[in-house]
């Protein structure tokens, strides 16, 4: 039970980032976005990794790594793609990612059941229809197909950063996530001084722009946690299910409007991904 408690609210954690960081980069740039988040992540679970006062386990260096790595690449494309599309479409693209590490559960024996193997018909079937034409909200009419294409991408990084999380969880879960943070960081940093991008960041952003960087370390962190109390089929699928919250929060907040074609894909892509969970 803790684990599916600990994957519901790794969920409800990058929903809500993914929203945050949407909308903000939206009012500012990527960059500041990028920015003020990756340095928030590194702080406090650098503060973490401290407080705890362990040292670095054996073999947890390089799966947390290739953790960060994969952590920089998915959050570069999925927040471009949050950015120039819709939430209501893009976050239930990049929930697919569960069906990696679904496909290497499956490889090391673990056997989903026909609710799960059903839902991922659905949820693909859902991408499709979701995808097919232009929102029809009057704010974002331009959404090209790049947007979807993003996602996608972002959704296969995702999934394998999935894997070198739980990888890095099986020595040491709060160092995994501070190494993942300090690499991306480092990849960020380099890109930063390498592309001298303008930030375009306003004060009004700053705190949001924190809650970012503690949202998608803090979901990271709890994903990892909980891969190491349960099945990594359960656990992914059920930290997978976040575009519940992000479609919420883009209805309340920034009143995005999608065809009928458009509802009936993303509800399908979210039907799928919960009778995933379900099964």
């Amino acid at each position: 039970m803790l684990a599916v408690v600990l994957a519901l609210c790794a969920s409800l954690s990058v929903g809500t980032g993914d929203f945050l960081a949407g909308s903000q980069a939206r009012r500012t740039s990527l960059w500041a976005v990028i920015v003020v988040s990756q340095i928030t992540g590194l702080v406090w679970t650098g503060a973490l990794v401290a407080a705890r006062g362990h040292g670095l386990p054996m073999g947890e260096f390089w799966a947390a790594t290739g953790a960060g790595v994969t952590a920089a690449a998915g959050i570069a494309l999925g927040y471009k793609a949050l950015t120039i599309g819709i939430m209501g479409i893009v976050g239930p693209i990049i929930s697919l990612s569960v069906a990696v590490p679904l496909a290497v559960g499956l490889a090391r024996g673990e056997r989903p059941s026909i609710y799960q193997l059903g839902g991922i018909v659905i949820a693909l079937a859902g991408v499709v229809l979701a995808a097919r034409q232009k929102s029809a909200g009057r704010r974002h009419q331009a959404t090209s197909r790049l947007s979807v294409v993003l996602a996608l991408a972002t959704a296969a990084i995702v999934g394998v950063n999935m894997l070198f999380y739980a990888s890095a969880a099986k020595h040491d879960p709060y160092w995994g996530i501070f190494i993942a943070r300090a690499t991306s960081a480092a990849i960020f940093a380099a890109a930063f001084a390498i592309m001298r991008p303008r930030t375009q960041l306003t004060r009004a952003a700053i705190i949001p722009l924190i809650a970012v960087g503690v949202l998608d370390t803090g979901a990271n962190g709890l994903f990892s946690v909980a891969s190491t109390y349960g099945y990594l089929s359960v656990v992914s699928v059920l930290s997978s299910v976040f575009p519940i919250f992000t479609v919420i929060l883009a209805y309340v907040f920034l009143n995005e409007r999608l065809s009928r074609t458009q509802q009936f894909g993303v509800a399908a892509a979210l039907v799928g991904v919960g009778f995933i969970a379900a099964g």
